[in-house]
C-alpha cells in the first residue's frame, strides 16, 4: 500500500491546485519555481496538429525570456525535438553514438506481418512491439513469447490503434528506470515499478485495488492515475492465473501488469542515490547523442545484479511528477534546478520562503473559451506572507453574517480563504506580506464580525500555502472539483459503454452475415416445415 509518510519537498507540500493534478504537474510546478522567484509569468495557447488547446508558458526577468511546453524549454531545438518523437531516428542517433540499446529494427505500414513475424523468429522471442510515434507506454506490447502472441498483438497495435508503422526490439529483462538528465548530470532517477499490489491476506485483489486507487488520490501526480482494468491487466493476470476475486498472501506483492507505466497505476521509487556511475553514464552518454538537448528524461532497462543497462527511449517532454512525488524514497527538486539554469540571476530562496500558489483553473478557462491570447499571473509577493487566522464560534445561526463576510472579503482582494464550516461556525485566513496592513486587516474584521454578534472570536497564527487568490469553502455546495471530476467519469463510462455497444454491434452483424447462421436458419425452418 501507499504510505501516509513521504519525503517531499516541504515548500510544494499542499501547493498543487486540483486542476494541476490533470496532466499538468510539470508544467505547473516548474511555473511555480519561476513565479515565486519573482519571475514575470505568462501562460498563452496554441492548437497542435490535432486541432486541440494546449497550454503553454514564458518566464522573464529583465536579463532574459525564456518560453516552455510543460517540462520542455526553449534550450531544446526542434531538431532534437523531431528526432526523440521519432523512435527510430533516436535508436539510429543512439546507436551511432555507441550507446548500449535493444536490438531490433523499424517496419514501414507497407511490410507485412508475415515479413515482421519472420524478423521476430530471426532475432529471438520474446521480444517488444511498440508503435514508431506513441506516447505514454499506448500500443506498446513487451514480452512477447511467440508467434501467436505476435500476431494477435500485430492486430491490435496496427488495425485497432491504427499504428501502422512499429519497431520489433528484444525484450530485455530488468527493471525500469526513468533518469533526468540536465547538463551532463543525473539529477533524479525513478524506478517504475508495474501497477502492484500488496496482500493483507484477506482481501480480494478487486479490494486491494480499489483501497490503493483511494491512497493514490493522496498523491498529486497519482491523483489521476489509477490502477486501470485494461487489456494489459487481464492479459497478465490472466497469464498468472489469478482472478479480481484472488486472495493474496499477507505482504504478498502481485504484479497486476508488465508495463512500468504510471499512467495506469504504475509506482515511482526514487533511486537517485542508488544507481550506479556506470547506469548514469549511459543515460548522460544518451542524451549527448543528440543534438542541443541539454535536460531530457532517459528510460533505461538495468539489470541491477549484472550493472547492465539498455537505453529504450528520450523523451523532450518528461513528465517529472514522479521526481517530485515518489512513493519511496527522496524528492528530487527537478524545478529549482531547471530555473537556476535557465534564470542563473534569479533567486531561489525566494521560491523556499514563500507560501503562497496560484490558482491554475481560471486562467485555463480564459484560454480555452478565447476570452484572451494570454494571461499575465499577478506577481507573487515579494516578501513572505504572514497569515492570521480568525476562528468564530455561535449559538445563534451566523447565515447572514457570512453572506455579508464573504461579499466583503472577496472584494478586498485579500489572500487567504473563509472556510464556512457550518451555520454556526467558520473561519478566516488572511495573509500580507506587511505585518502592520495584516492586523489592521484583523482587527477591522474583528469589528466587523463582532458588532451586535454574540460570537466567540479567537485569532492565532497560520502557516500555508495558501492561493493568492481568496477562495470560498462551502462544505454544503458540492466542489466545483468534485463535480468536473463526476462528469469526467461520467463521460468515460459513456463512451465505454459506448464502444462495447459498437463492438456487439459489429460482432451482431458478423453472426447474421455467417455461413453457420444461415444454415441453422435454414435447419430450423425444414424442422418447422416437416412438423407442418
Amino acid at each position: 500500500m501507499v504510505t501516509s509518510q513521504f519525503n517531499w519537498l516541504p515548500h510544494l507540500e499542499n501547493a498543487i491546485p486540483y486542476e494541476a493534478t490533470q496532466k499538468k504537474i510539470s508544467l505547473y510546478t516548474i511555473a511555480l519555481e519561476g513565479w515565486r522567484r519573482g519571475l514575470t509569468l505568462k501562460f498563452y495557447s496554441e492548437i497542435d496538429g490535432n486541432h486541440e488547446h494546449q497550454l503553454r508558458y514564458s518566464l522573464a526577468s529583465k536579463e532574459r525570456e525564456h518560453h516552455f511546453q510543460g517540462s520542455k524549454g526553449d534550450k531544446i531545438s526542434n531538431e532534437a525535438q523531431r528526432i526523440c518523437d521519432d523512435k527510430y531516428l533516436t535508436n539510429e542517433a543512439l546507436k551511432k553514438a555507441g550507446v548500449p540499446i535493444p536490438l531490433g529494427r523499424k517496419f514501414e505500414k507497407e511490410k507485412t506481418d508475415q515479413e515482421l513475424v519472420r524478423y521476430a523468429e530471426e532475432i529471438g522471442f520474446p521480444i517488444v512491439l511498440k508503435p514508431t510515434n506513441g506516447s505514454g507506454g499506448k500500443g506498446v506490447i513487451v514480452n512477447i513469447t511467440s508467434v501467436d502472441e505476435l500476431t494477435r498483438s500485430l492486430q491490435y497495435v496496427r488495425k485497432q490503434l491504427n499504428y501502422e508503422e512499429v519497431i520489433i526490439e528484444q525484450f530485455i529483462t530488468g527493471e525500469e528506470f526513468r533518469v533526468y538528465v540536465l547538463n551532463n548530470e543525473v539529477i533524479a532517477a525513478v524506478n517504475r515499478l508495474p501497477a502492484n499490489v500488496i496482500g493483507d491476506g484477506k482481501s480480494r485483489i478487486s479490494q486491494l485495488i480499489e483501497q490503493k486507487n483511494e491512497e493514490r488520490k493522496k498523491v498529486p501526480h497519482l491523483y489521476n492515475r489509477p490502477i486501470k482494468l485494461d487489456k494489459q491487466f487481464y492479459t497478465t493476470t490472466g497469464a498468472m492465473g489469478i482472478t479480481l476475486l484472488t486472495i493474496p498472501l499477507k505482504n504478498e506483492r502481485v504484479m497486476l501488469k508488465r508495463i512500468s507505466n504510471i499512467s495506469t497505476g504504475g509506482d515511482p521509487v526514487d533511486v537517485t542515490d542508488t544507481m550506479t556511475e556506470e547506469m548514469k553514464q549511459i543515460a548522460i552518454n544518451a542524451a549527448n547523442a543528440i543534438p542541443d538537448l541539454p535536460h531530457c528524461g532517459v528510460d533505461m532497462i538495468i539489470d541491477r545484479n549484472r550493472n547492465k543497462g539498455v537505453v529504450i527511449e528520450l523523451n523532450t517532454r518528461p513528465g517529472i511528477g514522479s521526481h517530485l512525488f515518489p512513493i519511496e524514497g527522496k524528492a528530487r527538486d527537478i524545478p529549482k534546478a531547471l530555473i537556476d539554469d535557465y534564470f542563473p540571476e534569479s533567486d531561489h530562496e525566494k521560491a523556499r520562503r514563500s507560501d503562497v500558489y496560484f490558482p491554475l483553473k481560471e486562467i485555463e478557462y480564459v484560454l480555452r473559451k478565447n476570452y484572451g491570447k494570454e494571461v499575465i499571473v499577478t506577481p507573487a509577493p515579494s516578501e513572505p506572507v504572514v497569515f492570521k487566522k480568525l476562528s468564530v464560534k455561535s449559538t445563534e445561526s451566523l447565515k447572514h453574517l457570512k453572506s455579508d463576510l464573504k461579499n466583503r472579503l472577496l472584494s478586498e482582494h485579500h489572500i487567504g480563504f473563509l472556510d464556512m464550516k457550518n451555520d454556526r461556525e467558520f473561519e478566516i485566513v488572511l495573509g500580507n506580506p506587511d505585518p502592520n496592513k495584516l492586523q489592521d486587516a484583523v482587527e477591522n474584521l474583528r469589528n466587523f464580525i463582532e458588532k451586535g454578534k454574540r460570537v466567540d472570536l479567537t485569532i492565532e497564527p497560520f502557516s500555508g500555502p495558501v492561493s493568492a487568490q481568496f477562495a470560498i469553502i462551502d462544505p454544503h455546495v458540492k466542489k466545483e472539483d468534485d463535480l468536473f471530476h463526476e462528469i469526467e467519469e461520467t463521460i468515460a463510462e459513456r463512451l465505454k459503454v459506448e464502444k462495447e455497444i459498437q463492438k456487439a454491434k459489429k460482432r451482431l452483424t458478423s453472426i447474421k452475415n455467417s455461413r453457420y447462421l444461415k444454415w441453422v436458419l435454414r435447419k430450423n425452418k425444414r424442422t418447422l416445415l416437416d412438423k407442418k
